[in-house]
């Protein structure tokens, strides 16, 4: 598996809250998280590392014989980094009201497991598209469902950056799960919403066309911040080898 990471913290905000890990098991099962923490300087930047230092740990207790398989697995990763987060935000007023997204897959074979919290995103870019795997649990996406706005009006809407689920800020969170198939032709991209709320999609996956796979993630940061940069920005890609025959 190849993964190619990049972040930065953009050209209008003191310090970057966000945050990345990825690796390799043993077992060939290759996992990617991205994390983009909240609460200003109350503790966004603290709040998306111990998540991510969590997660980074949990990942490595991994075993097939897992007995509730890997969503179960992932579901407990994020309860786990839930909990840090919460207890770490109790002991000090200062982080109150701390928290962080993330977005956490897990790859076995041809087979993507996703759980995420909050509005960082995972898609899968095949055939020179990109489709969102996960659906962003913020305000504006409960509206979309409703059928009060559309899409269109979401990406334009004063409280688009306003997060209805996120790790840390209550004693339980509800992380949702998804899953899909990836081929040796297709790619993962992990991303905050400081890359698609700063470049087009449309953009994005020219640059993923053009660009070699090493370089793309810290292209598409470059091209966020040439656009602005109004936030932290994370893109995290994972692809399989070209050589790797997934079965």
């Amino acid at each position: 598996m190849r993964l190619s990471g990049s972040t930065d913290v953009g050209c209008v905000r003191s310090e970057n809250q966000d945050n990345y890990r990825a690796g390799c098991l043993s077992d060939g099962t290759a996992w990617a998280l991205v994390c983009d923490g909240m609460g200003g300087a109350n503790g966004g930047k603290l709040a998306s590392t111990l998540a991510c230092d969590t997660l980074e740990e949990w990942m490595m207790r991994w075993d097939p014989s897992f007995e509730t398989g890997p969503r179960g697995f992932l579901m407990a990763a994020l309860d786990e980094a839930n909990k840090v987060v919460h207890q770490r935000a109790q002991e000090e007023i200062r982080y109150q009201g701390m928290g962080t997204t993330a977005v956490l897959v897990m790859i076995i074979g041809d087979t993507v497991h996703i759980v995420h919290v909050g509005d960082s995103r995972c898609y899968q870019y095949r055939a020179g598209k990109l489709m969102q795997l996960t659906q962003d649990h913020s305000y504006v996406q409960e509206l979309v469902n409703k059928g009060a706005i559309t899409p269109e009006e979401a990406k334009m809407h004063p409280r688009k950056n306003v997060i209805t689920r996120a790790l840390g800020v209550e004693k339980t969170v509800e992380p949702e799960y998804t899953s899909s198939q990836l081929n040796k032709e297709q790619m993962l991209m992990l991303c905050s919403d400081g890359l698609t709320n700063a470049v087009p999609i449309q953009r994005i996956e020219s640059i993923l066309a053009e660009q070699p796979f090493f370089e793309a993630a810290q292209v598409l940061v470059d091209t966020a911040n040439a656009c602005g940069g109004p936030d932290n920005v994370t893109v995290l890609l994972a692809a399989p080898d070209r050589e790797e025959q997934n079965g």
